[in-house]
């Protein structure tokens, strides 16, 4: 019995960093998760895992203590992201890199064409900053504007900047539809408007393709307009990641937590796709552009 507490001693004699690195992620959860209970359920695991040493085999490895403790998160929310910074280069230089990867990919349009039967195809790999963004959906709608129906392609689109989600919904929709979805925090609701429309409105037939890997931003696009009626849905069931995060919160030890502390609130449903994603109103099959384009090709008049 003396023999394992005083291992149990030493094990946290030896990695103080980590236990503050816990601790402080406990409290930073229990102040900010979007549900207060479920935020202090969460906390107190944290705590507990400290107490544990749950991750002393990995104090001295930085990367292997960060990915096993987003394992651990996963099991409450898979939003939760715990990274260690670079000192040198700073907590921004990723999203730095990001924004300057727009430059080489269409600033996330990445194809825009028209197939034959005039159906536009637009495909959409992420969305960058709305400053970035906008000009390249401002040309690809230009080239689409004569088309007789649209397949809007956010396959694999893991999501990115609200404000480039929200205009494309914007262009897609009604002017009367002034907003989708409010945002819920801890039990409060606030409406979240659209923006003013920058580009002109594409109110043809539309078609939205999704798969496992669409979440986030691009599941909000698919879901808004599915559950508004304005498209149908063509694929696999999306990833379910709903839950949003501001800035990421700092920790000891130039670590740092992304705690999600909002969720979104379709006007229509009184839900969203958290856990669930965006359920498809048809099957892709082998060939989910096949099927869409099948979906907006009037059926010809029998003779």
């Amino acid at each position: 019995m003396m023999v394992s507490w005083m291992f149990g001693a030493l094990l946290a004699a030896a990695c103080p960093a980590q236990d503050a690195v816990l601790q402080a992620a406990a409290s930073a959860v229990q102040a900010q998760y979007l549900d207060e209970g479920e935020g202090a359920r969460i906390a107190e695991a944290l705590r507990s895992w400290a107490k544990q040493q749950r991750y002393a085999a990995s104090c001295a490895d930085p990367a292997a203590f960060s990915a096993r403790l987003n394992q651990d998160l996963d099991s409450f929310d898979g939003h939760f992201h715990v990274e260690r910074v670079d000192a040198a280069a700073g907590q921004d230089d990723w999203l730095m890199a990001w924004r300057a990867d727009a430059y080489r990919n269409g600033a996330g349009v990445r194809e825009v064409r028209v197939l034959e039967g005039n159906i536009g195809y637009l495909r959409v790999s992420t969305f960058y900053p709305l400053e970035l963004a906008q000009p390249k959906l401002a040309a690809a709608f230009a080239l689409l504007a004569d088309t007789d129906g649209l397949v809007l392609d956010l396959r694999q689109n893991g999501g990115g900047d609200d404000g480039s989600a929200d205009l494309l919904v914007r262009t897609l929709l009604e002017a009367k539809n002034v907003a989708v979805q409010q945002l819920e925090q801890r039990g409060r609701r606030s409406e979240v408007p659209l923006p003013p429309a920058s580009l002109p409105a594409y109110l043809k037939p539309l078609v939205v393709l999704v798969d496992r890997r669409t979440a986030s931003a691009a599941e909000f696009v698919a879901y808004s307009l599915q559950a508004l009626g304005r498209a149908r849905i063509v694929g696999t069931r999306s990833g379910g990641a709903a839950h949003m995060f501001g800035d990421p919160v700092l920790l000891p030890d130039g670590y740092q937590i992304s705690i999600p502390d909002r969720q979104p609130i379709n006007l229509r449903t009184g839900g969203n796709w958290e856990g669930t994603g965006v359920v498809p109103d048809a099957a892709g099959g082998d060939d989910p552009l096949f099927v869409a384009r099948q979906l907006l090709t009037p059926p010809e008049s029998s003779r």
